[in-house]
């Protein structure tokens, strides 16, 4: 698990569609399977924040990541980070 999310980019066909793709530090990732997704809400007693949209994913070369998008999908402005890598 990651300290802190990194933001990654995205490809993604259409809002609640898991990622056909992500880029991560320059490497693409293209994605085998993935489940999701599972939404976890702001915390209630905080006044500002964003849900999360999580996403379980494989690569084509076998590795599992949890991803994220924070808030609604934007075609403009929606924003992706990796969270997790499984062993």
């Amino acid at each position: 698990m990651l300290h802190q999310p990194e933001h990654i980019q995205v490809t993604a066909p259409i809002p609640d569609y898991p990622p056909l793709l992500f880029i991560y530090k320059g490497k693409r990732h293209p994605i085998k399977k993935a489940d999701g997704p599972e939404r976890i809400e702001r915390s209630w007693w905080l006044e500002s924040g964003e849900h999360r949209d999580y996403y379980i994913v494989e690569d084509d070369q076998g590795c599992r990541y949890w991803l994220f998008r924070a808030g609604h999908y934007s075609a403009q402005n929606s924003r992706w980070f990796i969270h997790v890598f499984f062993a």
